[in-house]
């Protein structure tokens, strides 16, 4: 069980109030008073318990027949018309359950008095869990009224959902009007704070013709209230549009979207997994076709890792060569048609560099290798000149033969 936290109001706002915390873990409960700014933070992981006055809530019976709650809500406050002074339009009522005679217990307290002290409440932090009359705290026995006797006044409990708040002065007048009106208890049991004003002014209500037991208490009417409190025999006055919203009501409200929300993000998973396998077995099979295609253009292939790579280096590496076989083929080509027209030229070398053919040669006449220089430049290469030599009626020369869009990419 959680901690409690009991908050008592008194009918003076200007008292403040007065509160106790019970612990899960028995212990000495002492109350304090003050103002609701000392709880500040203190109504975090506990139940919060309110005490109302009971002069501020006037506890009645109604007789409806049986309906559902939602009729019920509509219908008591226009039963109850009559006996209420004030407009019910501005009054709060509360339920409890409806005897199986139609009977049903109301609690009547003013909309203004409920939003002031959920105002109050709620400016320090705090959100009540029950916000009850202090008569529905008294003790409780059968056949047996409850009278509590203090500085604030009296309450007396007359049944399980019924009693009434009276000020001391007409406290004996009030109890035998009560009488007249009802059956007598067998047993009268009078709790007293033990201050001398009030142990003075006791009545004697043995004339009454039931027992009257007397017990004096020493400490503030909060703990008996919360000695004595319990949920199933109270009306908790958050009803209607005060009534809190409890977690399992939130998650009620929903628990078809989340329900919906994971059925969507289970889908969207087990797609995505089956994507991952699918795309996985398609990776297999194109590694498969590739070290097959490989292996037939590399049939001397050893290392079969990384083969997406090994296979490009090794087109590239193809694509590159059969360029310059196509270059030099092509310059030798164009330069073969003037070199032959020479009876007396010797070639001694032939280089190709960087899609450029150097011929080295040997010629009788100096003037027939300017006719095959000017031919050359003619059929549109590029003719540079290394070197000329002339040795006896030798001609020593080296040219450089490239294409012009080659040179002029260069």
């Amino acid at each position: 069980m959680s901690d409690r936290l009991f908050i008592r109001f008194h009918s003076d706002d200007e008292a403040g109030i007065t509160w106790l915390r019970q612990g899960a873990i028995p212990g000495e409960i002492i109350s304090r008073t003050g103002t609701l700014s000392d709880l500040s933070g203190q109504s975090a992981d506990c139940q919060v318990i309110v005490f109302v006055p009971g002069s501020d809530v006037l506890l009645l019976m109604a007789d409806v027949p049986p309906m559902n709650r939602q009729r019920i809500q509509t219908a008591v406050p226009f039963a109850l018309e009559d006996h209420l002074i004030t407009n019910i339009e501005s009054l709060h009522f509360a339920f409890g359950k409806q005897s199986s005679d139609g009977l049903i217990s109301v609690a009547v307290v003013a909309d203004d008095l409920m939003s002031i002290w959920l105002s109050r409440l709620e400016q320090v932090g705090i959100r009540p869990d029950i916000l009850i009359p202090e008569t529905l705290a008294l003790p409780l026995a059968p056949d047996a009224w409850t009278i509590l006797m203090d500085m604030d006044g009296g309450l007396i409990r007359s049944g399980t959902l019924s009693g009434f708040a009276v000020e001391l002065p007409n406290l004996v007048m009030i109890i035998s009007h009560e009488l007249d009106a009802s059956e007598a208890p067998k047993r009268i049991r009078l709790l007293h704070c033990t201050q001398r004003a009030v142990e003075e002014n006791i009545p004697a209500l043995e004339f009454l013709g039931c027992e009257v037991m007397e017990e004096a208490y020493g400490s503030d009417r909060i703990e008996v209230l919360c000695a004595h409190f319990d949920e199933q025999r109270a009306i908790n006055l958050l009803q209607g549009k005060y009534k809190r919203e409890s977690g399992k009501r939130i998650w009620r409200a929903w628990k078809i979207p989340v329900a919906l929300l994971a059925v969507w993000f289970l889908a969207w998973v087990t797609g995505v997994l089956l994507d991952i396998t699918r795309l996985s077995e398609q990776s297999r099979l194109l590694d498969d076709k590739i070290g097959t295609v490989y292996r037939q253009a590399f049939p001397d292939a050893r290392n079969m890792s990384n083969l997406r790579v090994r296979m490009k280096r090794s087109l590239d590496e193809l694509d590159k060569s059969g360029a310059e076989t196509v270059g030099f083929l092509d310059l030798l080509g164009k330069a073969s048609v003037h070199l032959q027209s020479v009876e007396s030229l010797q070639l001694t070398n032939i280089y190709f560099r960087s899609g450029a053919l150097e011929l080295r040669m040997k010629i009788d006449d100096l003037q027939a290798f300017d006719g095959i220089k000017a031919n050359l430049v003619k059929t549109g290469l590029m003719v540079e000149v290394l070197s000329v030599t002339t040795h006896e009626d030798t001609v020593m020369a080296r040219l450089k033969i490239s294409n012009r869009d080659q040179t002029s990419a260069r």
